[in-house]
């Protein structure tokens, strides 16, 4: 939920960073709009092309935690798999420079904002880069958002 003036913003990441399955990732993300989304309020930003990509990093259990007992450690970790190689690394968890609007530095870096009506479904491919800015409008931006990936009658493994 986007709340009116007070909804923050969500930095760039890849839903298979979450939820990683192998040998391939398999996630797929679906994002229904309950509220026109728009720039105003925190709409989606999405980089054509990037569901080519490699994923980038995953969060997992943390050894430090539950191996080696240290309770202070926090429970889940983001792992790097390709750390440096994609020129997204230097936004990857994080707003790319000059994201506030009118957000000339998204599109410089390949964003495109996903405007859209109540009622529409955004399919997400797992590896695709996104994010939303923050509602800075008097109106609302909800959405319902399931994530789907294959088990192992597909030969998933994890």
């Amino acid at each position: 939920f986007k709340q009116p003036l007070v909804g923050g913003e969500v930095t760039s990441h890849q839903d298979s960073s979450f939820l990683y399955t192998t040998p391939r990732p398999t996630c797929l993300g679906l994002w229904l709009a309950l509220d026109k989304a728009t720039t105003e309020n925190g709409c989606l930003w999405a980089r054509p092309g990037s569901h080519k990509e490699p994923v980038r990093r995953v969060f997992v259990r943390n050894p430090e935690h539950f191996d080696n007992d240290n309770k202070n450690a926090p429970q889940l970790v983001f792992e790097a798999l390709d750390e440096g190689k994609d020129p997204a690394w230097q936004w990857e968890g994080k707003m790319p420079e000059g994201h506030e609007p009118p957000s000339q530095g998204l599109m410089d870096s390949g964003f495109c904002p996903l405007e859209c009506e109540a009622g529409d479904l955004v399919v997400i491919h797992g590896q695709v880069d996104h994010l939303s800015l923050a509602n800075t409008s008097n109106k609302p931006r909800e959405t319902f958002q399931l994530h789907l990936v294959e088990g192992p009658a597909e030969g998933i493994t994890r």
